[in-house]
């Protein structure tokens, strides 16, 4: 049974000079519709299909290598069929956080590039290991760090707090942005994940993603150990894209290892599979 994952007072008032935005009128509507009992398609479809953009988007990346079906999507309605509610769910959240929020002091090129290489290769593991849905290790990917861009628009020297963090070789960064900001991005993503309505399990891997300790605490369920476990794994495979190295890894590897029943020939595979991947246009 794993603890709460909902924002205490005390935490709420801390994180008062940040500006959470609330979840789009759109993604309300659809994920309204696509939670009922008998979702209607047909209705689905036509929401989506009032906003262009994000319905050519969808498309687009449904026509991707991320699913490699085989044949060309041409309608949404196909998309919601061919690659499931659960997909497009997870892809019309992505699609509608980017456009809130990739702008002004948050239009950060490579956090979002970073995001989604994460939240791809989140799904990617989760498929290949099945120690969790594709469609929430997705969710878990592209929230994770996404207090980041909320604290760059809040606070007018997190620049400097984030430029000392990405010099750290050893972990750290929530605790600097506590003694800086006096909270963290961990929290505040995972109070945007809760307005959002995000699983509850991935607003509680959200807030606790940079405390290693957790991959050995019993008292947190083994879905949320494993969730991190592949986060690890694949900064793993990011870092070392970007000739650097993961923190997150060394110092919770060996755990999130043993976690996904992986042996090191394994792990090591598979990052060469998703830096193989990293490396080629995903949405093309």
């Amino acid at each position: 049974m794993d603890k709460s994952s909902g924002t205490s007072a005390s935490t709420t008032e801390l994180a008062r000079p940040v500006n959470i935005p609330p979840r789009p009128a759109l993604l309300i509507a659809v994920q309204h519709e696509m939670n009922k009992e008998e979702p209607h398609l047909k209705k689905i479809s036509r929401l989506i299909n009032r906003d262009v953009a994000i319905s050519g988007n969808l498309l687009a990346i449904a026509n991707s290598a991320m699913f490699n079906l085989g044949r060309h999507i041409e309608t949404v309605e196909d998309a919601l069929t061919l690659i499931g509610l659960n997909n497009c769910n997870a892809l019309m959240t992505s699609l509608m956080m980017r456009r809130t929020l990739s702008h002004g002091k948050m239009m950060m090129p490579r956090f979002w590039d970073v995001s989604e290489k994460r939240s791809w290769g989140m799904m990617y593991v989760a498929k290949l290991t099945r120690v969790s849905t594709p469609e929430l290790a997705y969710n878990f990917g592209l929230f994770s760090d996404i207090g980041i861009p909320l604290m760059m628009a809040s606070f007018p020297n997190y620049a400097e707090t984030l430029n000392a963090a990405n010099k750290m070789e050893a972990s750290g960064f929530i605790e600097l942005e506590n003694q800086c900001h006096r909270i963290n991005h961990a929290i505040v993503g995972g109070m945007l994940a809760e307005h959002w309505s995000v699983d509850p399990i991935v607003v509680l891997a959200i807030k606790k993603h940079h405390t290693h300790s957790i991959l050995n605490d019993l008292s947190f369920s083994e879905k949320l150990r494993q969730l991190i476990a592949v986060f690890y794994l694949v900064d793993k495979a990011i870092q070392e894209h970007r000739h650097a190295s993961s923190v997150e890894w060394k110092e919770g590897g060996h755990q999130a290892r043993e976690i996904l029943n992986l042996s090191d020939e394994e792990v090591e595979q598979i990052c060469v599979d998703l830096k193989a991947r990293f490396s080629s246009p995903l949405m093309s």
